[in-house]
């Protein structure tokens, strides 16, 4: 059998599990949106590079109608409303609580993919699917710590959060759909030409030009935003691609993963000690993969 999307998404996970660690670091040098920002006009800069040396166009001038409206969409709830949702989230209930609910965002895709575009999962798949996310889950998972300056549960945080992990499951349904047929590099910059639009009148409505400026002057940061932009793009690209191949459930699925690749990032680079809950958490996420193969 050919396991070539399975294979991609894959990838997806190794690129979002090293991005993660570059735009943590980054994120304590500026604020998210800045950090968002210039991650996107590196990005549509990259990709226009990659591109025009590719298929000898800069910017996306040979897709359609169909790729521009389906692929705008995806960007704008995917890149800026997802994730301006997620962050609040972050500030409302705390990132311990924000992780568990984004573990559901595959079974969340696999569904709007048979509702909106009559994608099925065998038995199998499905099994495999929760056995997945319920090692994602065991990873992410942390003790609820008894420090009272900890973020406590709250209605608007919890509809935050939920808001957040549909819209990046809508991201990847309408990502599939407009990106069908075509380059999944022109159409990545697609997603970020319209959320990086999206982004500058917000930027010049709050009037925070200014952050994004300063931040520019910051050659440390700008590295660390360049290495999360490289590995996250490389990601999303080839998701694209699984997307073109393969369930859109089941490449959420396989790209969900990043937490447990980082764990052996984390016990060689960073020295950090890893919990026996994040290892086994780890073994029953590689056993649901498995059964993607049979």
């Amino acid at each position: 059998m050919n396991y070539l999307g399975e294979l991609y998404a894959l990838i997806t996970a190794f690129g979002w599990a090293f991005s993660s660690i570059f735009f943590e670091a980054a994120s304590k040098k500026a604020d998210s949106i800045t950090v968002n920002v210039i991650r996107l006009i590196m990005g549509i800069i990259m990709l226009g590079s990659a591109t025009f040396l590719s298929r000898g166009v800069f910017f996306p001038t040979d897709s359609t109608l169909h790729n521009w409206t389906f692929l705008s969409i995806s960007g704008i709830i995917g890149l800026f409303l997802g994730d301006m949702f997620l962050y609040e989230s972050y500030i409302l209930i705390g990132a311990r609580i924000c992780m568990l609910f984004m573990t559901m965002t595959p079974l969340i895709v696999g569904l709007f993919g048979f509702l909106f575009l009559g994608e099925s999962l065998t038995l199998v798949q499905t099994i495999a699917m929760f056995i997945t996310c319920s090692g994602v889950l065991m990873v992410v998972l942390k003790p609820k710590s008894e420090n009272p300056k900890d973020k406590k549960l709250s209605p608007k945080g919890i509809a935050f959060i939920t808001t957040a992990v549909i819209l990046e499951a809508l991201g990847n349904i309408f990502t599939k759909i407009g990106a069908k047929g075509y380059d999944p590099s022109s159409s990545t910059q697609i997603r970020m030409i319209c959320a990086m639009g999206v982004f500058l009148f917000y930027l010049t409505f709050k009037k925070k030009w200014g952050k994004i400026f300063i931040s520019f002057t910051d050659k440390k940061l700008l590295g660390l935003i360049l290495l999360g932009t490289v590995t996250a793009t490389v990601g999303i690209t080839f998701l694209i691609s699984a997307f073109n191949l393969i369930n859109a459930g089941v490449a959420s699925t396989f790209s969900s993963i990043s937490p447990i690749i980082v764990i052996p990032i984390s016990i060689i680079v960073f020295k950090e000690k890893v919990k026996i809950r994040e290892i086994a958490g780890a073994f029953v996420s590689v056993i649901g993969i498995a059964l993607f193969f049979l």
